[in-house]
């Protein structure tokens, strides 16, 4: 998969002294450029899941009465589980 990001001068200008400054000379720009979208997409998971959370321990009346049980861990953790199982895991 190719993806291409349009950015200003402005935005350009930043990423390359961005670049310039934190990606190492033994690793290609194409490789920088793809760890820093991989890490951005596995923030933002990160960020849903604790979103999907919270709102889980804050609704489980609702989600009850939809016929979803939240399941809370001793860590915190949520499960979500309908009459025929785990629905996903811990969030």
């Amino acid at each position: 998969m190719k993806l291409q990001v349009k950015l200003s001068k402005d935005e350009a200008t930043a990423f390359k002294n961005f670049a310039d400054v934190c990606k190492p000379q033994e690793v290609s720009i194409d490789d920088f450029v793809k760890t820093i979208f991989l890490t951005g997409v596995e923030a933002l998971n990160k960020q849903l899941a604790e979103l999907v959370r919270k709102y889980a321990v804050e609704n489980k009346e609702e989600l009850a009465a939809s016929g979803i049980t939240v399941i809370e861990d001793e860590q915190g953790g949520v499960r979500l589980q309908d009459g025929e199982g785990i629905l996903n895991k811990p969030l």
